[in-house]
């Protein structure tokens, strides 16, 4: 293995920056820390927080190793991009379906010419919908467009993101449960919320929901 050569819990929380996995860590009880080819992990009893880095090839990687190394149930709590004003920044998105070009880094894992259906796992991803709402959040739920770049996605007239096909793709693939909960960050890559405190404020809310809560 390239980055974890030990046993995991079942469950796992994937995140985009360092610094997103260094602040939720202080919500669980962390008994180790790994920092190898760019990934940060926080490893608790019963969960550990992942960075996953930008794009599908990224998390592929520590996801195919989190996988291989024990976690069974995974959550990408990350950001979003929205195309237009109609989904308001600082809310949620539960994407249930995943449109992607053809000719895209998913290709790679499913070769032929299938078109495989990209989902999560309907329960958890209807429980992420649910305690959100439950606890007063704005969600919306529906399909995300999964991107390769960033900078071309001018045309795209949908939800974006760039990781969560890979993630459902995978999970279908090894058989593990899998959801994505997303911030709507931007509006077509502009005007950036802070979201560091949306984490913060939440993300008891989406441990709760993958774990049942942990106490520090």
């Amino acid at each position: 293995m390239l980055v974890v050569d030990e046993k995991l819990p079942e469950n796992a929380i994937l995140v985009e920056e360092p610094e997103i996995a260094e602040l939720l860590s202080s919500f669980i009880s962390v008994k180790k820390k790994i920092v190898k080819r760019g990934y940060h992990l926080y490893i608790s009893d019963e969960v550990v927080i992942s960075t996953h880095g930008v794009g599908g090839p990224s998390l592929a990687l520590i996801l195919d190793e989190l996988i291989r190394q024990g976690v069974k149930k995974a959550i990408r709590y990350g950001t979003c991009g929205s195309p237009n004003e109609k989904y308001k920044v600082g809310s949620y998105f539960i994407p249930i379906g995943v449109a992607r070009y053809f000719s895209s880094s998913l290709y790679q894992r499913v070769r032929g010419d299938v078109i495989h259906s990209l989902f999560p796992d309907l329960e958890l991803a209807y429980n992420l919908y649910k305690a959100l709402k439950d606890n007063g959040k704005e969600v919306y739920y529906g399909e995300i467009f999964q991107s390769d770049d960033f900078y071309a996605e001018e045309d795209i007239n949908q939800i974006i993101d760039m990781e969560t096909g890979t993630l459902f793709l995978l999970s279908s693939n090894y058989g593990i449960k899998s959801a994505s909960a997303l911030i709507i960050a931007n509006y077509k890559g502009k005007n950036w919320i802070n979201y560091e405190e949306i984490y913060k404020a939440d993300f008891p809310i989406i441990l709760s929901t993958l774990i049942g809560g942990e106490k520090n």
